[in-house]
């Protein structure tokens, strides 16, 4: 028994089909894989994941790559059991597609807007005269706008399009085995040639087991441009959750992020299972948080340009992670409030309230959107 049946693909088809989208009919396609995931066999597969995680380790073979040399992906719509199969494996695993290049594109402009809004055109993403680190915008903290190869913009119309895009969202169903979720609200990431932030960054978790010691989450990143191996990728380790008890030992304090130690007998292990994951413009890939990760380098002479895109269980009865959310939505400010899925770094990052306004494209919620905002609520339906 699977989540996705025939009136579920019939739906989604005909979904896609409309422009603009109906709202009768996602609201149809919510209740129909509402209804599938609460299915016994279907609770019973997903709370096995939950209580026993992976059973592989890390002599798995290496994650099979596609023709093209990118990471072989699934269709979320026609390879349900492919998808599971390989992210219960692994603790990885990408959907092929998920948002189309126009898309992609659209949102690269966006950034490369802001970045001009935000100086008075004295800055540019592009390889250009203006392109010149001292024009580039910061706060009144002198935070940039760009730090660490992340994009410091987290409301806006772009990305709330990326968010809300219908595969997206069966994507992160498929995770999660329930239909009730919210997106994350996170940035973009971006690695320019030569530039700071175009480093590598080291393995570690963005789970510290010494607070959270089972599953309790994804992450992802959304390829907006092909991300070659050169171009700076995702790096996992395969089979790594199995491990993750092991940074308890690693951890200084009570923080999320803990570094894969040198000196911890596991480290070479997992630093040779460790695999570069090239990824397509469109693709999605999600990682269970327990698995080793990191990014590589960018090599190449051209950007890398990433969403982070995420979803988890809506907290529709948690009145101040809903609370924290509308207040982000208004402000379009980014915050760290985990247990209302804003996953904002930790202070300091770009945070002039009216600067930011005064460029932001406001979103524009589908029926959809609405749902992953956390504006309406499920039960509703």
């Amino acid at each position: 028994m699977y989540i996705i049946d025939d009136r579920i693909r019939q739906l989604i088809q005909e979904i896609e089909n409309c422009s603009p989208q109906s709202d009768s009919l996602m609201a149809e396609l919510v209740r129909a894989l509402q209804v599938n995931c609460a299915k016994p066999e279907v609770q019973a597969r997903y709370k096995a994941y939950r209580q026993t995680g992976h059973s592989s380790a890390l002599d798995l073979p290496p994650m099979p790559l596609d023709e093209n040399g990118y990471l072989k992906g699934f269709d979320p719509l026609t390879q349900e059991a492919e998808f599971l199969q390989f992210w219960q494996t692994y603790g990885i695993v990408v959907s092929k597609s998920v948002v189309s290049a126009a898309l992609c594109e659209r949102v690269i402009a966006r950034m490369h807007e802001v970045c001009r809004q935000l100086s008075d055109g004295k800055f540019s993403l592009d390889n250009s005269a203006e392109n010149d680190q001292t024009h580039m915008p910061v706060d009144t903290n002198g935070v940039a706008l760009m730090t660490r190869g992340f994009f410091e913009l987290y409301h806006d119309d772009a990305i709330a399009a990326l968010r809300q895009a219908l595969r997206v969202y069966l994507h992160h169903v498929l995770l999660w085995g329930r239909a009730d979720l919210w997106t994350t609200f996170d940035r973009l990431g971006i690695k320019r040639p030569a530039q700071e932030g175009a480093e590598a960054l080291p393995l570690h978790v963005d789970q510290n087991p010494n607070v959270h010691p089972h599953f309790r989450t994804v992450q992802g990143v959304l390829a907006l441009r092909h991300c070659p191996a050169e171009r700076g990728t995702f790096v996992g380790v395969p089979g790594s959750p199995r491990h993750f008890h092991a940074y308890g030992e690693m951890a200084k304090n009570q923080g999320e992020y803990v570094e894969l130690d040198p000196n911890h007998p596991l480290y070479e292990a997992l630093s040779q299972a460790a695999q570069l994951c090239p990824l397509a413009q469109g693709d999605l890939i999600s990682w269970d948080s327990r698995t080793t990760h990191a990014n590589s380098a960018n090599l190449s002479n051209e950007t890398r340009y990433v969403a982070y895109i995420c979803a988890g269980p809506a907290a529709e009865d948690n009145q101040e992670a809903v609370a924290a959310r509308a207040e982000a939505l208004q402000t379009g400010i980014g915050k760290n409030v985990r247990d209302a899925l804003m996953h904002a770094s930790k202070p300091p990052r770009f945070t002039d309230p009216e600067r930011l306004q005064a460029v932001r494209q406001v979103e524009t919620l589908t029926f959809l959107g609405n749902l992953l905002y956390g504006n309406t609520r499920y039960d509703s339906l």
